[in-house]
């Protein structure tokens, strides 16, 4: 059984007989220096609150599906004094009871074995293998600087999601009587709030491309305009440090300078073969019918466009008029013409000064290196600089133009468990020639590439709207 909503978790500790692990010594406590007995058997019980409230993060957007909120599987993580790994608990949701009285909250059928002292507390939902092996394997200190080395398809399934509370809770259990499940002390109540691991991505357009101002940029015609997500971190970590909310740590993950960047750490679009765009259709004021996609948690400190997560935006773009070339060689004729350059087809495109900005080639021309040649010396280009005009050429594969979007949390940042819906404003044409990360892209930074103009609303499931002005 699978719950279908975003938990706040609790957990009450209770006292009972079983065994837990050997006594140890509170004298040398680097947490403070409390007399609590350590390690004496306990046991404990989890209770979920789905009610809602200040600990939970809630899904009411349109846009939301049952997978991003169901719940199979509960981990439970516990930590000594030392930070050092003490017990696992798996509790699947079906074997989570109702707590009478109490609304729309549910806590487990059966006690749960723990230990008496200062604890740190992690609390996951629908963890992999790999994830559990790395809570077990590493001290509190050591989960901070672990990257996880996740794919997306492994933290966004098509039935769950993973969850994780990135903040621990710290507390320090104390004995209770025996078999007082109900009357349980402040000291033993936990309370972590889980957070899904992935991003949620949503790119629309409420503009109509023929409003004022929205098509800029060279005269022409853009359809069929649609997005991706690329450069998506593997290597982030499970949790920050911190404990409790207090004095928490900034966000960090393996790669936050892009000297640490590497490649094998990341996933991109099938650049080489035919990626899957998702559809944007101008006009849909309607945001919950904007599709959607997801990413993994990458944050940067250097902001170099290369160690970012982006989104990339493709379209057709079909110049208005290009330049027809008439005559034989020693006589050519070059005339700017309304529809020379046809919808879907290959065509170059120059951008200078004495060419009065933009002009296209359709490639047939383009690819003849006497009539590129011809028109650069018809508009003024001096001999000399003829070579590198005429170099400066850049290709449109079938008309196929690319514009980056990222997003403006934190210049770039793509944090867990944020929604993030751009609303295109305006798009400027001729775009990039290609959506894939180049070397010509190796040292710039964000706002080189981007000009993003942004408004931002924080409604629950962390909701982060902004308007995207697409420039090449």
């Amino acid at each position: 059984m699978k719950r279908k909503l975003f938990p706040k978790v609790i957990m009450t500790m209770t006292a009972a007989a079983v065994m837990g692990l050997a006594s140890c010594s509170n004298e040398n406590d680097p947490m403070g220096g409390d007399l609590t007995p350590q390690g004496e058997p306990t046991s404990m019980k989890l209770v979920l609150d789905l009610s809602g409230g200040a600990y939970t993060r809630a899904i009411n957007d349109g846009n939301s599906k049952t997978e991003e909120t169901a719940i199979e599987n509960l981990q439970v993580y516990i930590y000594n004094d030392k930070g050092i790994f003490e017990k696992e608990h798996e509790i699947p949701f079906a074997e989570l009871k109702e707590v009478a009285g109490q609304d729309n909250q549910y806590a487990t059928k059966n006690i749960l074995e723990a230990t008496t002292g200062k604890k740190t507390i992690y609390v996951g939902a629908n963890m992999t293998d790999a994830m559990k092996q790395i809570m077990k394997a590493n001290s509190v200190q050591a989960l901070a600087k672990k990257g996880v080395g996740a794919t997306l398809s492994d933290i966004t399934t098509d039935n769950k999601f993973v969850m994780f509370s990135t903040v621990a809770a710290g507390n320090t259990f104390v004995a209770t009587a025996e078999n007082q499940a109900d009357n349980i002390p402040a000291n033993n109540q936990v309370t972590v709030t889980l957070q899904r691991l992935a991003a949620k991505i949503a790119v629309g357009m409420t503009a109509n491309l023929a409003d004022q101002g929205v098509k800029q940029g060279a005269a022409g015609e853009i359809t069929d305009l649609g997005f991706l997500v690329d450069n998506i971190n593997k290597m982030y970590y499970l949790t920050y440090g911190g404990v409790n909310g207090v004095n928490p740590p900034a966000a960090t993950d393996a790669n936050m300078l892009v000297k640490d960047y590497n490649k094998v750490d990341f996933e991109f679009a099938d650049w080489q073969n035919t990626p899957q765009f998702k559809t944007i259709t101008p006009g849909t004021a309607e945001k919950v019918n904007w599709n959607i996609a997801y990413a993994a948690e990458n944050l940067t400190t250097d902001k170099v466009i290369e160690g970012v997560t982006r989104i990339v935006v493709r379209g057709t773009f079909t110049p208005q008029s290009g330049i027809k070339v008439d005559g034989a060689p020693d006589n050519y004729t070059f005339t700017n013409t309304v529809g020379h350059i046809t919808a879907g087809t290959d065509y170059y495109m120059f951008n200078l000064p004495e060419a009065g900005g933009y002009a296209f080639f359709n490639k047939a021309d383009g690819d003849d290196d006497a009539k590129v040649k011809a028109w650069l010396k018809h508009i003024g280009i001096a001999d000399a600089n003829i070579d590198d005009a005429a170099a400066a050429k850049v290709l449109y594969t079938k008309g196929m133009n690319y514009w980056w979007i990222t997003v403006d949390d934190n210049r770039g940042d793509i944090k867990r468990n944020n929604f993030y819906r751009a609303d295109i404003k305006s798009i400027w044409a001729p775009g990039r020639n290609n959506g894939e990360f180049g070397n010509d892209d190796k040292d710039d930074v964000v706002d080189e590439k981007t000009n993003i103009t942004v408004q931002i609303t924080v409604e629950p499931w962390q909701m982060k709207e902004f308007n995207a002005e697409l420039r090449p």
